[in-house]
């Protein structure tokens, strides 16, 4: 649980699109033209619902060519603390789950490939990173 002034990610995975389980090969089942990323995080109280604007980084690093996927990549977004960005209350904390969904380029068969995140406060005081599991894609 995080500090009342503090935000983490605690988790940062793949699946197949539509089930809420880890999936080394998000898209083997068919294969599929696209798989989901899923990402959790928690927020201290009043942090969580202050309202303040943080940047949420996704990339998506291939392994085997050891550079960022662009085609994969979330990217940046501008969030804040609040509902509309999908935080809620549990406890006596915040937390926010959100799933991006992804969709699988031609030229990526058999690459193995992770996601790497960062969030941090507009004012630099809030700073948490986390990286996912490693996967392999099969082409659509």
């Amino acid at each position: 649980m995080p500090q009342s002034n503090n935000a983490e990610l605690t988790k940062l995975y793949t699946s197949e699109t539509g089930v809420d389980a880890q999936n080394n090969e998000p898209n083997a089942d068919g294969p599929s033209a696209t798989y989901e990323l899923r990402l959790e995080a928690v927020a201290g109280d009043p942090l969580g619902n202050s309202g303040a604007n943080y940047t949420l980084q996704i990339d998506c690093i291939d392994e085997n060519l050891a550079q960022r996927n662009a085609q994969l990549s979330v990217g940046t977004l501008n969030q804040a603390w609040n509902a509309a960005n999908g935080w809620v209350k549990v406890g006596d904390d915040f937390k926010t789950e959100q799933t991006f969904t992804i969709t699988v380029p031609a030229g990526v068969q058999g690459h193995m490939f992770r996601y790497v995140a960062t969030l941090v406060s507009v004012n630099g005081d809030v700073i948490s990173f986390i990286e996912s599991n490693k996967f392999v894609l099969l082409n659509p």
